[in-house]
């Protein structure tokens, strides 16, 4: 059954012209992913999907039957409004949560029933407390549960990640797997778009573009459709080189048809080049770092008598990368407030070194000044920004990088988005080339592209970063260990938010993050001996001669069992180090870049070992 159509719909937002000639329709059940850039029309296209907003030309056709609810990117408050009575339609803040449907009063009941199911499953045991009274993520968490109360046919979903802990995320990733409802999902978290939707829409350039499969295909057709245009776009300069050129020889020289080539040479330079996102090298700027970097002893704070960190001590190593998680309100904020001198302990430590340059990205952000352009405000930090001690660049050539075109520099604030300026304030913040990156949820109302260039340049930063993000694929590519938060106390893992978590099973959250009990090193280390002893067995098979490897290729397969078992005997040494609670800093220091050492050794000689062994046709 085909739930909406949008036929040859276009539509127009102050200055802007967001969609032309658009035909597009859903049928029930379909699990659809929603991309683009900030500022393109997502959250447009869900309110006219929904109903809410007029196109300007064209047509929306909804089927008589479908049932329709949406859940918004911003939703809005109302004072005096408890989390029970924010369920109705009749009681809703206008625009936070539309549902195209009626309800009788049986199955209000029943509506009722599930929303108070879904409450209490995201930690909302209390359905009595005003709304106000809630945190960013509780409020969230509410507002997703009052969209998936009503039994709809069609879930438009606006950024729900935003706000919510890794337990909850994982819960909702999980949710939108099992259900039979179709829905389309706005969100920046790629392993949501990969695990659950079965067709990725794309809005480029005025149009929305259909791509089949998960997000992981859509990534490989974009890039062949962005090849494809780049080809096309080499074969248009190519001509109009020539057709310039003939332009310039003098009328004498030309033939007849002066008329017609003008025309097409006209027509070429006002075509557009490739309209895709080009992620160019990002060399990252920053100032030398000296030994003594960040050092936290016995730190604790504590708010309304209530323990929030407890007696925390860290040192961290130069190029450290660290990771911060945990449920809502177990002081991820207040970790980052204190290290940056905002929040000042109740108790204990924290000693900055002389050459440390930090730059803090909060969530809250800086309230800009709507009528400074964009190149203006970063002029304001920087005239030109030094990459490396040799090289720098133009204010305006930063700002390229980050995907600010030069069409955008003289556009004032007031008419950015909020994830325009909140990718703004981020650059002004790089442009001050510091060594310790405060990160505090920077992936919040990026879009996909500017997430991926975000992160690049993070991949390449030498400095020091502390990163709390639910963004489990930034935090997988950019942190080498974590801190888990649970209301009090911190523990520390060393390694990647995928590799513990598989380590305490596929189905739960990290300890700490409101999941299953038991996902410690325990576990992790338990699930590296198995796999020593696998590869262990197998080595008498290894150990025979293999066609396609010279000998001495063979004698390196043969002995590469032994050192990674090796190499992972003294890397569970050290996890099991790790977590004594009084450690002296100089040793904890040594152990950890041994321990990174070792890690990145291990990665080089499993990937010789599996290249040899194909090679040996294994």
């Amino acid at each position: 059954m085909n739930i909406v159509s949008l036929i040859n719909m276009g539509k127009t937002v102050g200055n802007g012209r967001l969609f032309d000639d658009v035909t597009l329709g859903l049928e029930e059940g379909e699990k659809l992913g929603l991309v683009g850039r900030n500022g393109v029309g997502k959250s447009t296209l869900l309110r006219i999907l929904a109903g809410e907003l007029e196109p300007d030309e064209g047509e929306v056709v909804h089927s008589r039957t479908a049932r329709i609810s949406r859940l918004d990117q911003r939703p809005g408050l109302a004072p005096g409004v408890t989390v029970e009575q924010h369920l109705f339609p009749e009681l809703s803040i206008g625009g936070e949560s539309a549902v195209t449907f009626g309800l009788e009063a049986e199955e209000q009941a029943s509506t009722l029933q599930r929303y108070q199911a879904f409450c209490t499953r995201l930690g909302i045991d209390d359905t009595h407390v005003e709304l106000q009274t809630l945190s960013g993520g509780m409020f969230k968490k509410v507002s997703i549960a009052r969209c998936l109360a009503f039994d709809a046919d069609l879930y438009l979903l606006d950024e729900p990640t935003n706000h919510l802990d890794l337990d909850a995320i994982t819960w909702l990733e999980q949710y939108l797997e099992r259900s039979s409802a179709g829905f389309v999902l706005v969100t920046h978290d790629r392993y949501i778009l990969d695990a659950v939707c079965d067709t990725i829409l794309e809005i480029d350039g005025g149009e929305v573009f259909r791509h089949p499969g998960n997000y992981s295909a859509y990534l490989e057709r974009r890039a062949e459709r962005l090849r494809e245009e780049s080809v096309a776009e080499d074969r248009r300069r190519s001509i109009l080189r020539r057709e310039l050129e003939w332009l310039q020889r003098g009328p004498k020289a030309r033939t007849g048809k002066d008329k017609k080539r003008k025309e097409r040479i006209g027509e070429m330079l006002e075509l557009a080049p490739g309209r895709g996102a080009v992620l160019q090298d990002l060399p990252a700027a920053q100032r030398r770092l000296g030994k003594k970097v960040l050092e936290l002893e016995g730190v604790t704070k504590s708010y309304n008598g209530r323990p929030v960190i407890s007696k925390f001590s860290h040192r961290f190593a130069p190029g450290e990368r660290v990771g911060v998680i945990g449920p809502n309100g177990s002081g991820k904020t207040t970790l980052l407030d204190l290290v940056a001198g905002r929040t000042e302990p109740d108790h204990g430590t924290i000693e900055w070194g002389e050459t440390v340059a930090i730059a803090y990205f909060d969530q809250t952000g800086k309230r800009l000044p709507g009528e400074t352009t964009v190149l203006e405000y970063l002029k304001e930090e920087a005239e030109r920004v030094r990459i490396d001690d040799q090289t720098s660049v133009s204010a305006e050539q930063f700002l390229e990088r980050f995907l600010f075109p030069r069409s955008m520099l003289a556009q004032p604030l007031e008419r950015l988005s909020g994830g325009e300026l909140r990718r703004l304030y981020l650059v002004r913040l790089l442009a001050r080339a510091p060594n310790f990156l405060l990160l505090d949820e920077p992936t919040n109302d990026l879009d996909l592209d500017t997430l991926r260039v975000v992160e690049q340049y993070l991949d390449g930063f030498a400095g020091c970063i502390l990163l709390v993000s639910h963004d489990r694929a930034l935090l997988d590519r950019l942190t080498d260990s974590l801190l888990v938060l649970d209301g009090g106390g911190i523990r520390r893992f060393v390694g990647s938010y995928d590799e513990v978590r598989a380590a305490a099973g596929e189905d739960s959250a990290l300890p700490g993050s409101g999941g299953a009990p038991g996902g410690d090193w325990t576990a992790y280390r338990s699930t590296r001996a198995a796999q020593s002893a696998a590869r262990a067995a197998g080595k008498a098979i290894n150990r025979e001669p293999k066609q396609g490897l010279s000998f001495r290729e063979q004698r390196e397969y043969d002995q590469l069992p032994d050192k990674i078992e090796e190499t992972e005997r003294e890397l569970s040494q050290l996890e099991a180090l790790f977590q004594q609670p009084e450690q002296n800093p100089a040793v904890l220091e040594q152990n950890t870049k041994r321990y990174h050492a070792l890690r990145d050794r291990l990665e080089q000689m499993t990937a010789r070992w599996e290249e040899l062994g194909e090679r040996a046709g294994e």
